[in-house]
């Protein structure tokens, strides 16, 4: 059963009716659900998430006001980690039969938690620090390890960038991760540009054929090192323009030196580097962008195919920066993690894609617009600007 739709006292008796025909068939007749969850506990079988998602904490009282039981008593009967353990001890004739009978309605379809895009994350950087295997089992590791969020959305797709040579995909990994709504992109990020050797610059060469990549990035300029690296920088991403080609979004890192808090010297820069690099048609995805309306203006002007990505680290941005996020065009908008990185108390030690819905409130929140209407503009600007079709 999916648990990311609303209630409705229908869902809620099915959901019941679902868990305990789950506990005839996995320990005996009449198992109730508190039971079933007690056996589950036993058998070693414990959630393994971030937390208890309000969606979950829903469910749950409502099933609990249904049974009389306490809700913490099967909690962890709600959890996908502990569900899909219980789930491969049936037989695939019962999996099927279970399946037919409790499958959403075509309205409780409709009704899912609103679709999101993620239009940059790292899911390499990602899986490092969480400890698990870059695979095709990723969305499940994104389930099992996400954080707990105030805003949950359906996440139907996600942009993720591979700017580290040591950990490029092979290509069954694009093959793979494309198939799965993972959308890659290869990049050299600009902090390492000092580091880079001709065999690195090859292979980003050669992935960047590939058909799966969808997008050139991240590449671009980091004054946040010592300026002795700047200029490296800058001949780097001379040098990797000439393998733009037309079908990639160019996928550009900004970040201003310590007193360029909006990146207004950085900002200026880069866009001194592309013209007469680039065509004045590129579709271009400024990475959390934080410049003014001033900055945001002078790259529409030189290349009108030109959006700008909010994460949901807004609190730090300056007064020129906010007025600009307020003034940007909602069709120029997108929202992002760059997971596993903005962390707080809520995330937790690594963000994940799921916290895009988190960056599209408080875009909304800025822009006084709703977090629906944040959603619904990101992602026709997501299949815009990759042409891609959800």
């Amino acid at each position: 059963m999916d648990l990311r739709v609303p209630l409705s006292e229908s869902l809620t008796r099915r959901r019941l009716a679902f868990l305990m025909a789950l506990g005839v068939r996995v320990v005996r007749d009449g198992t109730s659900v508190g039971d079933l969850a007690r056996f589950a506990y036993k058998m070693g079988y414990v959630p393994k998430g971030g937390g208890k998602k309000p969606s979950q904490v829903g469910a749950a009282e409502a099933i609990a006001r249904l049974t009389g039981e306490e809700a913490n008593t099967f909690f962890s009967l709600l959890d996908w980690s502990v569900l899909g353990r219980l789930w491969a001890l049936l037989t695939c004739d019962e999996q099927k039969f279970f399946q037919e009978t409790y499958s959403l309605t075509t309205e409780e379809q409709e009704s899912r938690w609103q679709v999101a895009v993620d239009s940059h994350c790292h899911l390499d950087r990602w899986s490092i620090k969480v400890g698990v295997s870059l695979d095709g089992n990723i969305l499940t590791h994104l389930k099992d390890h996400s954080p707990l969020v105030e805003v949950e959305v359906n996440v139907k797709a996600m942009v993720t960038n591979f700017c580290d040579p040591p950990t490029y995909p092979d290509v069954s990994l694009l093959k793979t991760l494309s198939s799965l709504r993972c959308f890659p992109t290869i990049g050299l990020h600009p902090k390492g540009a000092s580091r880079y050797r001709d065999t690195d610059i090859n292979q980003f060469a050669k992935l960047l054929g590939r058909p799966e990549v969808v997008g050139f990035g991240e590449v671009g300029l980091d004054h946040s090192v010592p300026y002795t690296e700047w200029l490296g920088q800058s001949i780097l991403l001379r040098r990797v323009l000439g393998f733009l080609e037309e079908r990639h979004v160019l996928i550009l890192h900004c970040r201003g030196s310590k007193g360029d808090q909006d990146g207004r010297e950085v900002n200026m820069r880069l866009l001194s580097i592309l013209h007469g690099l680039i065509s004045p048609n590129q579709r271009i995805h400024l990475h959390c962008f934080r410049g003014d309306l001033e900055m945001f203006r002078a790259f529409t002007d030189s290349f009108p195919n030109t959006y700008v990505g909010y994460t949901h680290k807004t609190s730090d941005l300056s007064p020129a920066a906010l007025l600009a996020l307020r003034t940007i065009p909602s069709e120029r908008l997108l929202v992002e993690t760059d997971a596993p990185y903005f962390v707080n108390p809520t995330i937790g030690p690594f963000s994940s894609p799921n916290v895009v819905g988190l960056a599209a409130r408080n875009v909304g929140m800025i822009r006084g617009e709703s977090t629906r209407d944040v959603l619904t503009a990101t992602v026709s600007n997501f299949e815009d600007l990759y042409r891609l079709k959800l």
